[in-house]
């Protein structure tokens, strides 16, 4: 049973928050594109924001639990999370890395082997630059960033992340998160809600000098 659990809770938390294994260079359209998700937030240096997390397994041992935390980001692409009071069974999991969710990033972990366009989205097939556990990675884009990406694997599995974002100053970033865990042992889903975004930009930094 206690397996069981950490094992659920391991897989949401990989789900939710990017945790896939790492992916070559990319086409020049797709990289002109991942460069351009990291040029609508270039002014932001750091940024925090509360986050509250829904969890449920649809398989035994048919758990739910509530996780709250806080983000955080901070150039150079250091994106994190830190969980407060986990349950139990989810201790070591209170400290993660969110890096695989900065489509920027991805030039260095993904090779994509195809790129198309539906409306305003564009959509990126890629694969991991090393082989291993995972088979393909779908993504896609919009102009407010990461809207979708899913992790289909070897063993028949699949995690997918949907975001849905929102503006804070100007600035494109997650309103909530749903993320869907397939695998043949177990299923999850989680939910996940960022509030009390609390964010530093080259602006604010200049009007805090120039108020001195």
């Amino acid at each position: 049973m206690r397996f069981l659990q950490r094992v659920a809770v391991l897989a949401a938390t990989i789900a939710l928050l990017g945790e896939a294994p790492a992916p070559s260079a990319p086409s020049a359209e797709a990289a002109r594109l991942f460069a351009l998700t990291g040029l609508r937030t270039a002014a932001v240096q750091s940024y925090t924001s509360r986050l509250h997390v829904d969890v449920a397994l649809r398989s035994f041992p048919y758990l739910s639990f509530h996780l709250d935390g806080t983000i955080a980001f901070k150039r150079p692409n250091l994106y994190s999370v830190h969980f407060e009071h986990v349950p139990w069974f989810g201790k070591g999991f209170e400290d993660l890395k969110m890096d695989p969710l900065i489509p920027s990033t991805w030039p260095e972990h993904y090779d994509v082997t195809s790129l198309s366009h539906d409306g305003d989205r564009t959509l990126f097939e890629m694969r991991d630059k090393v082989d291993g556990h995972v088979k393909s990675v779908h993504a896609e884009i919009d102009a407010a960033g990461l809207r979708k990406v899913e992790w289909a694997y070897v063993n028949g599995g699949d995690i997918g992340v949907a975001v849905t974002p929102t503006f804070v100053d100007g600035i494109p970033v997650p309103a909530a998160e749903d993320a869907d865990i397939r695998l043949p042992a177990y299923h999850v889903i989680c939910h996940a809600t960022f509030s009390d975004y609390k964010i530093v930009s080259e602006n604010t930094v200049g009007d805090a000098q120039h108020a001195r």
